[in-house]
């Protein structure tokens, strides 16, 4: 009998989901089936129109598609659909395609196959996350295209699969082509090879609320279809061949996470103040418009993070327009009741599609070309997203403006002169703004947060994210498994410098928030109130189980909590020191992290 594995990736969605393994047809699978042949001159012509009119078919399979899905998807998710079209529009590509079977005389799906895998090379090449996350699109539109041009229906192939019994699907990547699969009710769970948080395995997972974990690596390889297999959503990991006794554990563990969310709806009403009766701000991170329905229903006070970056990924292979900017921060401003901080675009120094067939390459992206730096040299883009929130902030003064990865006063001051060019360009064409919208900047730079009484003299807010503020200052890359262990939120260094812009917030009137995974995991609630944090921003299922710790202790206690760790000398000690406290507090509190950590 082979032996259970169990395997680590990347969860996106936190629940549990048990079932049977169906294996989706993946990459390598469609490789070993291409053909490959030469031609004849004569055959040249033929062989390109053969070629042209995959990628029509293609085309229209598509807009089909998305067509069929309009109902159970939102308009943002659906423009992945448009983002297909557009990459199948793009002329470089097609004319290097058209390039290689002239120049080769090799049949059409070599040839394609083979261009399209080289630009998948210089993805893979290129050390940003982001960009390699796109590759599973460039992965599905190659599938249909060499399909079609082997006259087999994806589309058929995926409608042929019967689910008759709670299912987890199994693929290198699920791919927009599987989407009508996902929106079957017996679909429990997806597992992948590849993937990451940003990718539309990812998006789409969230979106219909099923449990999944990417970036398992060789998943496809681990398993067959028909075998048993638990998705952890919660802890990032997939149990495969699990005996009865786990199966029974993991759903329970999945009633236990739908039972506490239930549960802790009821607090949904309360304000979040603790027993002595201090006020604490819970605000959501979000990326998705569609998640402002989720923010409400969670009873989130604002957007404490609007990730813009979606705006970006919705319509590449260009770039979004102004009004295309504008119209998301419009439908923002008009469905949010608090406020709304919105993040210029933070994505990795990479470049976009038509870019990226050259040479591009950065030895260290995670400390290159990346957010404000990337936007302060392509002043184009950065113009046209400063525009767009400028616009919208006429339509409510709650909209305010946060710019990322800020490193110093002067990286700060050339910044914010860029934002006095943009807004005398719109008095010049008198079109109104809020003259006096909020700035703030990110803490996730170490020499930033060594600053912030020097840089609260230029901004109205601050908003740590630890997630990066923690990599750059223990000098750890939080990807790699080598050294990951190193990743340590209670570093007493990284205590010491949190404490640090708290007191300078309240010394200078700037207001504070945390919006990094530290803000929405409940084992570093009272520690962070006892810092001085007063404004939590996450993802917007966190906040009921965040709402019930705030409102189960006093601040005195969460300040004799913070004191006694700041005085301790190592990571370890502050984590069984916090663990003590957390259960101490919190009757319920180890319930709480089986279900949702």
């Amino acid at each position: 009998m082979t032996p259970q594995t169990l395997m680590h990736g990347t969860g996106v969605f936190p629940d549990v989901g048990v079932g049977r393994v169906v294996l989706l047809n993946n990459s390598q699978a469609i490789r070993e089936m291409i053909p490959f042949y030469c031609i004849l001159e004569k055959d040249v012509q033929t062989e390109v129109n053969r070629f042209f009119q995959a990628v029509e078919t293609t085309k229209l399979e598509i807009e089909e598609l998305k067509k069929s899905m309009s109902e159970k998807l939102s308009a943002s998710h659906l423009a992945i659909f448009d983002a297909h079209l557009l990459v199948l529009d793009d002329s470089l590509l097609m004319n290097k395609t058209v390039e290689h079977i002239k120049k080769n005389k090799h049949n059409a799906e070599h040839a394609f196959y083979t261009i399209m895998n080289d630009l998948l090379k210089q993805f893979a090449g290129i050390d940003d996350a982001y960009l390699k996350e796109k590759s599973e699109d460039l992965h599905d539109i190659s599938s249909r295209v060499i399909h079609n041009l082997m006259h087999k229906d994806k589309l058929k192939e995926i409608d042929s699969i019967t689910i008759t019994e709670p299912t987890i699907l199994v693929a290198q990547v699920i791919h927009p082509s599987d989407l009508k699969l996902l929106s079957d009710p017996n679909i429990v769970g997806i597992a992948t090879d590849l993937g990451g948080k940003t990718t539309h395995t990812a998006i789409i997972a969230k979106a219909l609320e099923l449990p999944a974990v990417v970036g398992l690596h060789d998943v496809t390889r681990q398993t067959d279809n028909g075998e048993m297999m638990v998705v952890d959503g919660i802890e990032g990991q997939v149990l495969i061949r699990p005996s009865e006794n786990e199966i029974r554990q993991y759903n329970q563990k999945h009633q236990m996470r739908i039972q506490l969310m239930d549960e802790l709806k009821i607090l949904s009403d309360l304000k979040p103040l603790t027993k002595d009766g201090v006020p604490v701000s819970l605000l959501a991170n979000i990326e998705l418009e569609e998640e402002v329905e989720k923010a409400k229903l969670f009873r989130a006070e604002g957007i404490g993070l609007y990730r813009s970056e979606f705006i970006f990924l919705t319509v590449a292979p260009l770039l979004p327009t102004e009004a295309q900017h504008f119209a998301v921060y419009k439908n923002l401003v008009e469905k949010v009741k608090g406020e709304i901080v919105v993040r210029t675009l933070d994505l990795g120094g990479e470049k976009f599609f038509h870019e990226v067939l050259e040479t591009y390459s950065q030895q260290n992206p995670v400390l290159g070309l990346r957010a404000v730096r990337f936007c302060m040299t392509r002043k184009d883009i950065f113009r046209t997203q400063l525009r767009a929130i400028l616009r919208a902030s006429a339509l409510s003064n709650r909209l305010r403006l946060m710019f990322p990865l800020i490193s110093g006063v002067d990286e700060l001051k050339s910044v914010l002169d860029f934002l006095e060019t943009v807004k005398s360009e719109l008095d010049s064409e008198g079109i109104s703004y809020n003259h006096d919208i909020k700035i703030g900047i990110m803490i996730e730079v170490p020499s930033a947060a060594a600053i912030p009484d020097l840089l609260a003299h230029y901004v109205d807010f601050f908003s740590i994210g630890t997630n990066d503020l923690i990599q750059y200052f223990l000098a750890i890359d939080r990807t790699n498994d080598e050294v990951n262990y190193l990743y340590q939120p209670l570093h007493p260094g990284l205590l010491r410098l949190l404490q640090n812009v708290f007191q300078a917030g309240e010394t200078q009137d700037v207001r504070v928030a945390v919006c990094g995974e530290m803000a929405g995991n409940p084992r570093f609630t009272l520690l962070l109130l006892g810092l001085g944090l007063r404004e939590f921003s996450m993802t917007p299922s966190s906040i009921p189980v965040i709402k019930k710790i705030v409102t189960s202790v006093t601040l005195s206690q969460c300040k004799k909590i913070a004191s006694d760790a700041l005085k301790m000398d190592a990571s370890n000690k502050i984590e069984a020191y916090i663990e003590r406290a957390n259960k101490k507090l919190i009757p319920e509190f180890e319930r709480i992290l089986k279900s949702l950590l």
